[in-house]
């Protein structure tokens, strides 16, 4: 039961604070507690909305505690990234270590909140309709939620976490034509974690490697003549490889 309200608190974390949450309001954030307090709010709905089909005020009410720990946690990252503004010590290195150590603190908090949630023996109760479509459908509720869960979290998350993490790796070469690069990259890479995900879920490992080159080919020209590109290219495929093994053991 822990795994199921882990992966539902999970969902909502992630549709709440990367795809409810735009980059314009994650830079407002940055600059207005005016504009943290609002994201937290739209947080504790999102939060109350997956809670829904479980029916149990338990659940909402540990819904409400993680967006009151969701809150707490944006506080004191804004109040910390309004000292080191001030301050002009502002660097890739430090924006990334804060973009990993703030999801860090949220995902402990949702650890606690769904433990707290399975010690006091609160079960998952899916509304009739809901438990009758699915069962018609032979697809069980927590294969359907983790599946879900599992495609929105390698897209948008997946995809800035790797950019933070190869933001101080990338060389002069690809900032040409930047935004349109960018899409075109994060499009790609969320195309390829699908098609490794779906290989790896029916066990034909040896197909991910199929991927892997026609990716390689593609850039090959590139690869071949800089290696700065090259290193920069592989370490993103390596990451974006590791990303997808991972996440396939929820499902």
């Amino acid at each position: 039961m822990f795994r199921e309200y882990l992966i539902l608190f999970l969902l909502a974390h992630i549709i709440a604070d990367f795809y409810i949450q735009t980059e314009k309001m994650s830079e407002k954030k940055d600059e207005s507690i005016r504009w943290v307090l609002i994201h937290c709010v739209y947080y504790l709905g999102i939060m109350l909305l997956i809670a829904l089909p479980v029916i149990s005020y338990e659940a909402i009410l540990c819904s409400a505690i993680a967006a009151a720990f969701h809150l707490l946690i944006d506080m004191i990252k804004f109040m910390y990234l309004f000292v080191i503004n001030k301050k002009g010590k502002m660097s890739k290195i430090i924006e990334r270590n804060i973009f990993f150590t703030d999801q860090f603190l949220h995902f402990i908090s949702l650890i606690g909140v769904a433990y707290w949630l399975v010690k006091n023996n609160i079960c998952i109760n899916q509304w009739k309709t809901i438990a009758d479509f699915l069962n018609a459908v032979g697809l069980s509720g927590f294969v359907f939620v983790s599946w879900l869960f599992v495609l929105l979290l390698i897209h948008k998350p997946a995809n800035i976490a790797i950019q933070k993490l190869l933001a101080i790796y990338k060389p002069v070469s690809i900032i040409t034509d930047k935004k349109e690069l960018n899409n075109a990259g994060r499009f790609i890479g969320t195309v390829e974690r699908i098609i490794m995900l779906i290989f790896l879920s029916i066990e034909q490992y040896s197909a991910i490697g199929l991927v892997l080159t026609a990716k390689s080919i593609a850039r090959y020209d590139k690869i071949s003549k800089e290696k700065d590109f090259a290193e920069y290219y592989l370490l993103g495929t390596l990451i974006s490889t590791a990303l997808v093994i991972v996440v396939s053991f929820i499902l």
